[in-house]
């Protein structure tokens, strides 16, 4: 059957993740649809769940208010395609400063190599990605939990994982013990990208927290690609260095 809800306080794909996760796994209800402009939620349940046992659900989320639904709301409109660069605009400019910081940090060097240019760019990409984490760390773990395996059983580790990052960063610019600091990133972006894999591969509609919550991100075989590049750069320094 059908059950109509009311959510305030949803403001982006992040919101819309938490809503349909939340309401699945706490409430029981098979499938969740949730109309972002008017904070329409249409459940699909078994039996209806009290409003009052929704409300219980939501009560650690301050910024969500629950209520009646309205059966008249008009039903959830397609978003129009957008491009790649429109979409991932924050994510490639960030890429690309990074890029052009490693391509200067290595330009004056007698016999610049690709190692090297590699390492300036890990070095800037996890100390990057970290600030923009920090600027909302609960709000990323929130996003965080919905896709990395590791974090969605340890809920703590969502808020550790930007520590990691900025670490794993100031390891690589500092140049020490390429075999650890390498290895350790092969393992964290591992981890993170079965979960993406997982996400993409069954269509679920989230956030991308790859640079924090500020940027409304969806999640896709962008991101898939972002972590298998740091993933190969980590293994050639391994094997090649």
């Amino acid at each position: 059957m059908k059950q109509t809800i009311h959510i305030d306080g949803m403001t982006c794909a992040a919101c819309e993740a938490k809503v349909q996760y939340l309401l699945k796994e706490q409430g029981g209800a098979t499938d969740v649809k949730v109309n972002l402009e008017t904070g329409q939620v249409d459940l699909s349940v078994d039996e209806s769940i009290p409003l009052d046992q929704i409300k219980s659900i939501f009560q650690p989320y301050d910024k969500y208010t629950v209520s009646e639904g309205n059966i008249d709301t008009p039903p959830i409109s397609n978003e129009e395609e957008k491009s790649v660069w429109t979409v991932y605009k924050p994510l490639l400019l960030v890429a690309g400063f990074v890029a052009l910081v490693a391509s200067a940090a290595t330009w004056k060097q007698d016999q610049a190599n690709w190692m090297d240019w590699m390492q300036y760019f890990m070095a800037g990409f996890f100390i990057a990605f970290s600030f923009f984490k920090f600027l909302d760390l609960k709000g990323f773990a929130g996003s965080f939990q919905m896709y990395d395996p590791l974090a969605a059983k340890i809920p703590a580790y969502g808020k550790l994982y930007p520590f990691l990052e900025l670490l794993l960063g100031l390891l690589f610019l500092i140049d020490y013990n390429y075999v650890v600091t390498n290895i350790a990133t092969i393992v964290l972006l591992g981890i993170s990208t079965i979960g993406v894999v997982e996400s993409v591969l069954n269509k679920r509609k989230i956030q991308c927290a790859c640079i924090g919550t500020i940027f409304d991100l969806p999640m896709s075989k962008v991101t898939i690609i972002e972590n298998s590049i740091m993933i190969t750069m980590a293994i050639t320094m391994l094997v090649i260095r």
